[in-house]
């Protein structure tokens, strides 16, 4: 593990905060599980058609889903490209949405385009990391002593990626029981990540009010935003408000769009089959066209996991100002916790070399759960998700939004039992 400044201290791994889903009043929904739900390898899905919401295997804000098993060509290769292992493997969900119609022409060229810089740092060499004893977690230091590393961009204001160890948080405005949470609340929130030294804060939609409350608590500790228009199992159709609520946002608040990072459009939609790679590159297409026009210049995208990104990389990548993954190192079951920045670096570079090149890559979702079942050689726990947040940080922190800030307690167990267990914000000083 390459030395980087940290604090040794007990475990402080209780949580302070609370964090789920949306303000609709069906958390029971959420919080079912069917004993026979995985016995056919088949995903079955709760859903409501007045929130939008899919529940059991797949959530509203993008919780860690389960992939196909991975391939090793040898004993010591780095990991394969990020295709999430379980125990059971999930097969394609039973009435996948089909287009009636043709997809709509894909305008391969983008206004996006980053400016001539020296290339990124090299990734980081593989070091041997080793859990420590529980009762001595290492804690992240927010305001690491590292040289800045930023990522040049066309989006003159800023530029994307903080240090090469620390970028971005992920975050929902909800309470554990499913509410939405006080603009009070939110902005202690916004004010906690803001300390522990992230520069920028990612919202998956514009629901519960999330997007002025939690860009207002930005603006006020200087974070960046990625925001995100969200599709839901009712598809595409039911995305197009977010794209006006954003838009309106900005036009009522003068000098929104120079807080914005980037705007991400979908996450793992076409991994859910709430909608094809093709319908979703041309509404990525129209929802870039539509923020150019109220000015925005930095970088439209959409998040899938990397699988889905290589196999649809004719129709994802061209319509990508930069390629955005989802990257679970738990979802791999060949890599334990010491290697989880590895994974998430070579994956990365996967990314950027083989699967959309000349592309800038982006990691907008990582982290480790705390508790629950093994997943192969990926173990939960509180010292294995410690040494694990330090790896990704360290190999990867200034290229990767990590997940989630506290537990989210809204949801199901999931198979593994591991699906509200990936808060991590207290392991950040």
């Amino acid at each position: 593990m390459r030395a980087t400044p940290y604090i040794t201290a007990s475990a402080l791994l209780g949580l302070s905060l609370a964090s789920s889903v949306h303000r609709h009043g069906h958390q029971e929904l959420h919080n079912k599980r069917h004993d026979a739900l995985f016995e056919k390898n088949t995903p079955q899905q709760s859903q409501n058609s007045t929130c939008a919401c899919t529940t059991i295997w797949t959530t509203f804000y993008g919780e860690p889903t389960l992939m196909h098993p991975a391939v090793q060509d040898t004993a010591t290769a780095s990991p394969a490209i990020d295709a999430r292992t379980t125990i059971h493997p999930i097969t394609d969900a039973p009435g996948a949405h089909t287009p009636t119609s043709p997809p709509t022409p894909i305008a391969s060229a983008s206004t996006y385009a980053p400016k001539p810089a020296p290339p990124a740092p090299a990734l980081l060499p593989r070091a041997a990391q080793q859990a420590p004893p529980a009762a001595h977690l290492p804690l992240i230091a927010g305001q690491a002593e590292k040289p800045s590393t930023k990522l040049p961009t066309s989006h003159d204001l800023f530029s994307m990626g903080a240090s090469v160890s620390q970028w971005c948080m992920t975050y929902s405005p909800y309470t554990s029981s499913g509410n939405c949470k006080a603009t009070s609340d939110i902005r202690a929130d916004v004010a906690s990540i803001a300390s522990k030294g992230f520069s920028s804060i990612r919202i998956y939609s514009t629901d519960c009010n999330g997007l002025p409350s939690v860009a207002s608590a930005a603006s006020s500790h200087g974070l960046n935003l990625i925001l995100g228009v969200y599709i839901s199992d009712s598809g595409i159709s039911s995305a197009r408000p977010q794209i006006q609520e954003i838009i309106s946002w900005a036009a009522h608040n003068e000098g929104r769009w120079q807080a914005v990072e980037m705007i991400v459009v979908g996450n793992e939609a076409v991994f859910n089959d709430f909608c094809t790679a093709q319908d979703l590159a041309a509404f990525v297409t129209e929802a870039r066209s539509a923020f150019r026009a109220a000015g925005y210049s930095g970088p439209v995208t959409t998040a899938e996991t990397v699988h889905v990104l290589t196999d649809h990389r004719d129709t994802l990548c061209p319509v990508s100002d930069v390629v955005a993954a989802n990257i679970h190192p738990f979802f791999n079951g060949q890599v334990p916790a010491p290697d989880a920045g590895r994974f998430v670096a070579d994956q990365l570079a996967r990314l950027e070399q083989d699967v959309c090149p000349g592309k800038e890559a982006w990691n907008l979702e990582t982290g480790w759960p705390k508790k629950g079942d093994a997943n192969g050689k990926a173990v939960p726990g509180t010292s294995e998700q410690a040494v694990a947040i330090l790896s990704i940080r360290t190999e990867a922190g200034g290229r990767s939004a990590f997940f989630s800030f506290v537990d989210d307690e809204w949801k199901g167990e999931g198979e593994l039992g591991v699906e509200r267990n990936f808060g991590c914000g207290d392991l950040f000083l």
